[in-house]
């Protein structure tokens, strides 16, 4: 993307609205996502055996990573942050992935789809169903920095 941007955007590439495009923040973003995906991929592709036990020791080191980071979070910030949300919100929190992920599976399996796409429709629509969650929850608090001031 950056490079197109680039390549379509050189006639006029010293204009002051193309110096607002953040292209290496853009590149940056692309590199740090593509590249350890396509090392993944090749690893994947030529030691499966070795990917297998990545992904173990990948998953089991991010487990401990987030306990020790809620634990961290919840010594810095103390209990009075967590008390002052509203109870409603951590039910919200919880329940809408789970129900994003009910609903991708049942809907996958009114359409009849084999088991592993069944899967992969209950994951997508769960993992998306949550950045949704997030992002209604801050734009509907009023007292969030997010919400339009009038």
């Amino acid at each position: 993307m950056p490079l197109c941007l680039w390549i379509y955007s050189r006639a006029w590439i010293n204009t002051p609205l193309v110096r607002l495009l953040p292209l290496g923040a853009v590149t940056l973003t692309l590199c740090s996502t593509l590249l350890p995906i396509g090392l993944g991929v090749f690893i994947r592709y030529r030691y499966t055996r070795l990917a297998d036990i990545l992904v173990k020791i990948s998953l089991w080191s991010l487990l401990v990573t987030l306990v020790i980071l809620f634990i961290l979070t919840g010594t810095m910030l103390g209990p009075e942050l967590l008390a002052t949300i509203p109870a409603t919100v951590y039910v919200v929190a919880v329940l809408m992935p789970l129900a994003g992920y009910g609903c991708g599976y049942g809907v996958a399996t009114l359409f009849r789809l084999p088991p592993h796409c069944k899967r992969t429709v209950s994951l997508e629509t769960g993992c998306q169903n949550v950045q949704l969650c997030t992002a209604i929850l801050k734009l509907s608090d009023p007292s969030s920095t997010y919400t339009r001031q009038n």
